[in-house]
């Protein structure tokens, strides 16, 4: 770095990112062995519930009223067969069976739908991390 003094190539920098709105946030950190460290993980608590899904019923796929802020994955286990989730309220082209538990990586922008295709009630587990 020869446009930098000695004393200024070897002070310590800070790596940030920013949110939405430009605010800095998300500090990057170093390990030992000075390896730039950043976690990608669900590191916000999670929430999760059992919901009773009507025949023929589409509901999206959240706990409770609104996605939650920070969601970087849904996790969902069908509680009875016949069920079907996608991207949107008209098609959900993807299986769900009973008992299967699926853990995606969606964070909140993104909407997923579960579809109860029998002609009796059912229930899924539905959680967000």
């Amino acid at each position: 770095m020869d446009d930098l003094s000695r004393n200024q190539d070897s002070m310590t920098v800070k790596i940030m990112g920013n949110d939405a709105d430009g605010n800095e946030t998300h500090p990057i950190g170093s390990t030992s062995n000075n390896e730039v460290r950043s976690y990608d993980v669900a590191n916000s608590g999670g929430v999760d519930t059992v919901v009773t899904i009507v025949a023929a019923e589409v509901i999206e796929l959240k706990v409770g009223a609104l996605t939650k802020e920070e969601r970087k994955f849904i996790m969902i286990q069908a509680k009875s067969k016949g069920l079907t989730w996608g991207f949107s309220l008209t098609t959900q082209s993807f299986d769900c069976f009973k008992n299967q538990l699926l853990i995606l990586p969606f964070g909140p922008n993104t909407s997923v739908y579960i579809k109860n295709n029998e002609i009796i009630d059912g229930s899924i587990a539905i959680g967000e991390a």
